[in-house]
């Protein structure tokens, strides 16, 4: 399945694979009535999923969707998410209706979903925050694909018709993102000698990420192209190496270099990073290097919740999901306050 999904495999080729894999699993579960069900579910999704990486004519779009609302979806959430998917395949060949049709009715549902789940007195399947979040992510492509079919031009939005009207792909960017991604593959090979076990100690596991950057580094060639390909792959290593000196509990000197070099040269934005790295500051007793993380990552939340309410804004985290951080964040930073003030360090 990973292999369908190579930049180098067209939708045909992913899309043939998965009906394959679909045929062998289903000679094999017999009369097994849900495993009968299931599996053309998941193959479906995959193909959405697929459709939506590569990119092939709207009809075949439309064509996956079809397939999938004919199975059924086995989950809400999946429902969800393939329908953000479709939606936004919708939006990419300018067929707003097309994909208003779908969110309006779903959006309806979650929202009577959202009244069920707070006003009943036993538990319900999702809590009230679980739709609420999903109904601020879709409100935000319906209001997109409602101001496209209006005619206005949202800026985040990514169409056909401009990816068509853009320079075509140069040899040295194709070899630059083939480079990037056999750099990838090799990164996590370094993460697999020690993601499960965790027996390989920090300083082996960083050099081991330093010596594949190193190697494709050296293979970069020249031009725009390949230097941005080395800073990301500088950047992946940064991360790498953060990660596994948080998780093999390096010496905190270690962990504080990492996180360094990460702000330094890294792009991931989400909120992994700094997370494993204040808890890191919060069991090693270091409340100040701590803090000095958390105290502009709350003015950062806080601003990104001002930002939710501005009409046509481009997803990302829901408010809900800022809200439940910034609730984490606080809890944080009064550990480290407390730790600081003379408190057990954290276990």
């Amino acid at each position: 399945m990973v292999k369908s999904l190579e930049p180098s495999r067209s939708f045909a080729e992913g899309a043939r694979d998965f009906r394959k894999l679909e045929a062998e699993f289903l000679a094999r579960v017999g009369d097994d009535e849900i495993a009968v069900r299931e599996i053309p579910r998941r193959i479906a999704e995959y193909i959405l999923s697929l459709v939506q990486d590569k990119r092939p004519p709207f009809e075949v779009c439309r064509e996956a969707w079809n397939d999938m609302v004919r199975l059924g979806f086995s989950h809400i959430d999946v429902e969800c998410m393939k329908s953000w998917q479709y939606a936004e395949c919708c939006a990419y060949d300018e067929r707003p209706d097309e994909g208003l049709v779908v969110l309006v009715p779903l959006m309806a549902k979650l929202e009577q979903r959202l009244e069920e789940a707070r006003g009943t007195e036993t538990k319900a399947e999702y809590p009230a925050d679980y739709y609420e979040s999903w109904i601020e992510r879709l409100g935000i492509r319906r209001d997109a694909l409602e101001a496209q079919k209006r005619g206005e031009v949202v800026s985040w939005l990514e169409t056909r018709r401009e990816d068509e009207a853009a320079p075509p792909i140069t040899p040295e960017e194709e070899q630059a993102d083939a480079l990037l991604d056999e750099f990838l593959k090799a990164r996590r090979a370094v993460f697999k000698t020690y993601g499960k076990t965790r027996d390989r100690s920090f300083a082996d596991v960083a050099a081991d990420y330093r010596r594949v950057e190193a190697e494709f580094v050296a293979r970069a060639g020249e031009g725009e192209a390949f230097e941005a390909c080395v800073l990301e792959m500088r950047a992946w290593t940064a991360e790498a190496i953060l990660m596994a000196a948080c998780s093999l509990r390096a010496p905190f000197q270690a962990c504080r270099d990492a996180w360094d070099e990460f702000v330094r040269v890294g792009q991931d934005k989400s909120w992994m990073y700094p997370d494993m790295y204040v808890k890191t500051c919060l069991v090693n007793n270091e409340p100040d290097a701590g803090l000095a993380v958390v105290e502009p990552w709350i003015a950062e939340i806080e601003a990104k919740l001002q930002a939710s309410k501005e009409p046509l804004r481009p997803p990302g985290e829901t408010s809900v999901e800022l809200e439940r951080q910034l609730e984490e964040l606080l809890e944080l930073r009064d550990k480290l306050v407390a730790n600081r003030r003379g408190g057990e360090p954290a276990t």
